[in-house]
């Protein structure tokens, strides 16, 4: 049996596959370096935070690997000093939701869950390189990867119960699985927040480098996964996801409706009101 690769990160340069730009939109950009796909989501300031442009953004990035046999993994990363604060409170296509009739409002509550099935959804093993602070729909984005690397710099968070706002797009389950009932309560009803090697210890992080060393890192990761046989690699993901997965979108399936209600709610539009100032 070969030995587990230890879980601290060795700062090494990568291989010697050339990177090359295979997609760009405002936000994101995938670049290949052989089999590997890395995704990065920058958008330019704001926290990194996502508006319902940028959810699109992103979820169509995951989606263009759907015929990709050639992909062997994919690494998720944010800037080098944040991964994401989620939801951008301040877009003002809030504004625009609150005009509409109730069925379009649901329309738009979609958005986050169709993100979270289409990152879950992806064949290959996806890695998160995560720097600084990765919160709300951030940690449910971490969440639906398969692996996690956190730099001394990462700290994790869900302050959604303090802006009026449940936590979604299929994300509980997953937390769950990852670090147990009580280790989410507290991060989603008690405001608890991780440093990177508290997360290791959960089970949320996989690994725990220096400050600017996550990207690097998961890359090395994801390296090592493109060099197995890649059918084989799909299968065991698929089998894993099964197992560990089978009821996710069963036990979360009003994940949109609740945000729904939550968006409708006096203390929800109060806590955006706040974010525009």
């Amino acid at each position: 049996m070969r030995a587990r690769p230890e879980t601290a990160c060795r700062l090494e340069p990568s291989g010697a596959n050339v990177q090359r730009v295979a997609m760009k939109t405002q936000t994101v950009t995938i670049a290949r370096e052989g089999g590997v796909a890395i995704v990065t989501y920058d958008r330019g300031g704001r926290a990194n935070a996502m508006s319902f442009a940028v959810m699109d953004e992103l979820a169509a990035a995951a989606a263009s690997f759907v015929d990709d046999t050639e992909l062997r993994c994919v690494v998720l990363t944010g800037t080098d000093r944040i991964f994401s604060a989620g939801m951008d409170l301040s877009d003002p296509v809030f504004d625009q939701i609150n005009e509409m009739p109730l069925q379009d409002k649901r329309h738009y509550s979609e958005r986050g869950p169709r993100l979270g099935r289409a990152w879950a959804g992806i064949e290959v093993p996806v890695v998160c390189a995560i720097e600084g602070p990765c919160l709300a729909g951030g940690l449910a984005l971490a969440s639906m990867c398969d692996f996690r690397v956190a730099s001394q710099s990462a700290r994790f968070g869900a302050p959604e119960v303090q802006v009026a706002h449940n936590m979604g797009w299929h994300s509980v389950p997953r937390l769950i699985a990852l670090v147990g009932v009580q280790a989410t309560r507290r991060v989603l009803l008690a405001g608890e927040e991780w440093t990177a090697d508290e997360a290791r210890r959960l089970g949320f992080a996989d690994e725990v480098c220096e400050a600017g060393g996550a990207l690097t890192a998961a890359k090395q990761m994801a390296e090592r996964i493109a060099g197995y046989p890649g059918l084989a690699v799909r299968m065991i993901k698929r089998q894993i996801d099964a197992s560990a997965h089978a009821l996710d979108y069963a036990t979360s399936a009003y994940d949109k409706d609740q945000q729904l209600v939550a968006w409708m709610s006096d203390d929800f539009q109060a806590a955006r009101a706040k974010f525009a100032k």
